[in-house]
């Protein structure tokens, strides 16, 4: 999983040479994406560090409204992961919500290449562990980067995948390695 951690910083470079002169089309509007793939949770405390990988997922609804600017809001999970942390086998599940922009470039007529930055909310289930903050009504912040391509465009429905970052509070991060759809009405 720690070769997963050089993804998106190779994803970021690739998106930094593509071209940006090919003219957008008019893609504005309302939109939806779903995605699912592998994702990491690291939290350190003190000398003990945990950090494990599971399936994570997301659901976003989106507003664009230029071809080239949106914004958003939709939820995340980087599913239960375990592993030895301070010497006790430990299960920390993380879930929450974002809100985010994204700046998009196309790429090609099928191809759509994008960043994004935004702040997430998330919750924090650790097991065994005094800490829980299910009952939070809002949780812990993070600050969430990320950046990927739609794929294969086609007017409405594109392939997408996707990395992200987050950069929570208290030493605490995680990864999310997504592949799914996005739908523009």
């Amino acid at each position: 999983m720690k070769d997963l951690a050089r993804v998106p910083v190779a994803v970021l470079a690739i998106w930094l040479i593509l071209p940006t002169s090919v003219q957008a089309q008019d893609r504005t509007g309302f939109g939806i994406s779903a995605g699912i793939g592998a994702s990491q949770i690291r939290d350190k405390d003190g000398d003990a560090e945990f950090s494990a990988g599971d399936i994570g997922w997301t659901l976003e609804f989106e507003y664009r409204f230029t071809p080239n600017f949106a914004l958003g809001l939709g939820g995340f999970s980087l599913g239960r992961a375990n592993d030895d942390f301070g010497g006790v086998d430990t299960e920390i599940a993380v879930r929450g919500w974002n809100v985010f922009g994204r700046t998009i470039v196309e790429v090609s007529e099928n191809v759509e290449a994008f960043g994004r930055i935004g702040v997430a909310n998330y919750f924090v289930d650790i097991d065994p562990g005094s800490v829980s903050f299910d009952d939070a009504l809002f949780g812990q912040g993070a600050i969430e980067l990320g950046v990927g391509f739609d794929i294969g465009r086609r007017d409405k429905l594109a392939f997408r995948v996707e990395g992200r970052y987050f950069d929570g509070d208290n030493d605490e991060s995680g990864l999310l390695f997504t592949v799914g759809i996005n739908y523009l009405f």
